[in-house]
């Protein structure tokens, strides 16, 4: 057990969930909390590592594999507050939330009209109102770089994986294209957990591809249960080849990553890795913790409060940003950017979306 306190984790634990009120997300070792005029619900200090061992798979009855169940330790299985939509089911592997069902609501029409966004693709979305508030290209299929990881974590938890399992770096795991950026080096030792935040936090890529041996599979199965967790969660438009995100092949569009981002800011396990500032990388071979910042450049403003971020590039999908957050005035929103040609003009489409927003109240 890691003796390093890295995150500060909310009342998930305890099976709280973000129904009526908000509750804060959590922070990491070192950070300061966004300073809003929301109610927050108490924090308990906690390892990483311990918060998400607090999870365990309890399968329904006579189910087996990827059709588990979560819990609480101590607590019996419970079903949904909200009975789900009949169209679409959620998971049996998601744990329980009426967040999730989100999810069935994000499909349909939308506005076209509203802020001046400059990426090619752009979903907006309203959690606590069920609204789908901008809509440009949202359905159109393209490649969206390291935003692919989003899915990879999805995939990773999915099969109740121990956070502690320890993975060794090797030439399996190096990138499939030159300048890839990785802050673990071959024989690196470290875990799961510790893959999921340098991964989710700090984009490494290495990091990414090591998620199918902390899941114990193959890459190829692990690219396939990429593919089935998008069907899943109904991102109906989405295909995988890597977990990382360096080939073009992989394929989504703005609706169906927001999907994805709402499915991770509402899970236990990768809401707290998702929202933070930063993670401190553990190396078993390694006589010092590695801090890797994050890619977001949200992250750490006053006037919002950031659940699930990540971003992205290559060449082909050039710059991508996906978000669920909490902004002053009240509003939960996902937003999803594809396409964008600038490196800012992604950070300046989504003040852009803001201040629309607030305009209209």
């Amino acid at each position: 057990m890691k003796l390093l306190l890295r995150v500060i984790a909310t009342l998930w634990a305890g099976g709280v969930g973000l129904v009526g009120c908000w509750v804060a997300a959590p922070l990491f070792s070192g950070a300061a909390t966004a300073s809003l005029d929301l109610p927050v619900q108490a924090s308990i200090p906690t390892p990483a590592n311990e918060f998400a061992r607090s999870f365990v798979q309890v399968p329904p009855s006579g189910a087996s594999g990827p059709t588990a169940g979560w819990r609480t330790p101590g607590e019996a299985e419970v079903d949904l507050a909200v009975e789900p939509p009949e169209e679409w089911v959620p998971p049996e592997w998601f744990p329980s939330s009426p967040d999730i069902l989100a999810l069935s609501a994000m499909d349909g029409s939308g506005p076209t009209t509203g802020p001046h966004v400059k990426s090619r693709a752009a979903f907006v979305y309203d959690i606590d109102q069920g609204a789908i508030l901008y809509q440009k290209n949202p359905d159109d299929p393209r490649p969206v770089a390291s935003i692919t990881k989003v899915v990879a974590a999805l995939a990773y938890a999915s099969n109740w994986p121990d956070p502690d399992r320890e993975v060794v770096i090797g030439p399996e795991q190096y990138p499939t294209r030159s300048g890839a950026r990785s802050r673990l080096s071959t024989g690196d030792i470290t875990t799961g957990i510790d893959l999921l935040g340098a991964a989710m936090v700090s984009s490494d890529n290495r990091a990414a591809l090591g998620l199918a041996a902390a899941a114990d599979m193959h890459l190829e199965q692990f690219v396939g249960r990429m593919n089935a967790v998008s069907i899943e969660l109904g991102m109906t438009r989405s295909s995988w080849v890597d977990p990382s995100g360096l080939e073009d092949e992989n394929l989504s569009t703005a609706r169906d990553i927001a999907k994805a981002t709402v499915a991770v800011a509402t899970h236990p396990m990768l809401a707290p890795v998702a929202s933070a500032p930063h993670w401190d990388l553990w190396r078993k071979n390694k006589d010092y913790v590695r801090r890797l910042g994050s890619t977001d450049r949200l992250n750490g403003r006053d006037d919002l409060l950031v659940e699930t971020a990540k971003t992205g590039y290559t060449d082909t999908a050039r710059y991508c940003f996906t978000t669920v957050l909490r902004t002053g005035s009240g509003h939960r929103l996902a937003i999803t950017l594809l396409g964008a040609d600038g490196r800012m003009t992604r950070w300046a489409d989504v003040n852009r979306i803001l201040g629309w927003i607030d305009q209209q109240g």
